[in-house]
């Protein structure tokens, strides 16, 4: 903690601190994110004069484990660069510099409400729209710039088929399980054929990297899983499933799948008064809807396992110790659900 206060200290005047707020002594409160891929030590640094944070600082957990924090950096510079006035919901870096033997990356903080569950809960549609509004507006001009900046085969190759191979490759599949890879593959292989946009992708659009800011618009943090070529769709799937999550009020009691396939399946799920408006701004031809849903998580599958790799140095086939607790994800479960009743997806508004 005080190696964070004193680079930051030492560098005042250099970084211009004084233009992000912190124009007063700081503190900090550390956060120690304690899901099993998490990488990170997080700092949240907060001015004598004000009541809410000025300013983040994240380090990894390990002086290895750096591949996470870089990305991060990087992916935050890159979406900045988006448009000339950049985007206030989004945080912009500070500073990206080693301290003490280790990265430090320093950037600005988001105030606001976080949309945890209770807020999601309370205020469903409103929070809904503030964030497929954001999605549209970040992935709008991201499209502009990238799309189709690479051959087909090329997109496919890297946003596709390497998360199937990954899976195939490092995680002890059963039978069962190679059969749902498998179908994910055949559901994903139309995706070749089509003209698709390729925005700027976060990864992770839940909580807790969701704010309401006062504006009533949505902010969104922790951008190391972040791709700037990416899949349409993948990230509003992700979060309409956290609001389903929250709505339904599903936790360590269990409740999820129940939860997810209110939202998406039957004859009236509620996620209708949001992908048809999406996809119609982002010009998605409505059979891609459903390749891009499943392979939604499977590729978060497969995130989980990289992190994981990455944090702990880990190389080769996970063990059976990994596998089990990857099977006991209830992404896992949504992954199998989605696959198995795939072709009951409807997406007409």
């Amino acid at each position: 903690m005080d190696t964070v206060l004193t680079f930051l200290q030492q560098n005042r005047t250099r970084l211009n601190l004084a233009r992000f707020g912190a124009d007063a002594p700081l503190t900090s409160v550390i956060l120690t994110p304690r899901f099993q891929a998490s990488s990170h030590v997080v700092f949240l640094l907060i001015s004598q004069h004000k009541a809410t944070p000025v300013l983040v600082a994240k380090t990894p957990r390990l002086v290895s484990a750096t591949a996470a924090i870089s990305r991060e950096a990087a992916n935050l510079q890159r979406v900045q660069a988006l448009r000339p006035q950049g985007f206030a919901s989004i945080p912009q870096v500070v500073a990206y510099e080693e301290h003490c033997g280790r990265p430090l990356l320093v950037e600005t903080a988001l105030v606001g409400k976080p949309m945890d569950p209770a807020l999601v809960r309370q205020q469903r549609s409103q929070c809904c729209t503030a964030v497929v509004d954001w999605l549209l507006e970040l992935q709008t001009p991201a499209c502009d710039q990238v799309a189709h900046a690479a051959p087909i085969a090329d997109w496919y190759a890297g946003l596709i088929a390497q998360p199937l191979r990954y899976l195939a490759e490092h995680f002890p599949l059963s039978a069962s399980e190679e059969q749902l890879l498998q179908t994910t593959a055949a559901l994903a292989e139309p995706l070749q054929t089509m003209s698709l946009p390729l925005p700027f992708e976060h990864g992770d659009v839940s909580h807790p990297n969701l704010f309401l800011l006062p504006n009533g618009s949505a902010g969104v943090v922790d951008w190391e899983l972040a791709l700037p070529v990416g899949l349409p769709a993948c990230d509003l799937f992700f979060f309409l499933t956290y609001a389903a999550f929250a709505h339904a009020g599903a936790g360590e009691q269990g409740g999820h799948l129940e939860a997810f396939t209110e939202a998406f399946w039957g004859s009236t799920p509620w996620t209708k008064a949001f992908v048809p408006r999406y996809a119609a701004a982002m010009g998605l031809p409505r059979e891609s809807l459903t390749p891009l849903f499943v392979l939604t998580w499977l590729r978060y599958l497969v995130g989980l396992l990289s992190r994981l790799a990455d944090a702990n140095g880990l190389a080769g086939r996970f063990d059976d110790e990994t596998a089990n607790w990857l099977r006991q994800n209830r992404y896992f479960a949504l992954w199998q659900h989605a696959v198995e009743h795939a072709n009951e997806l409807t997406w007409a508004a």
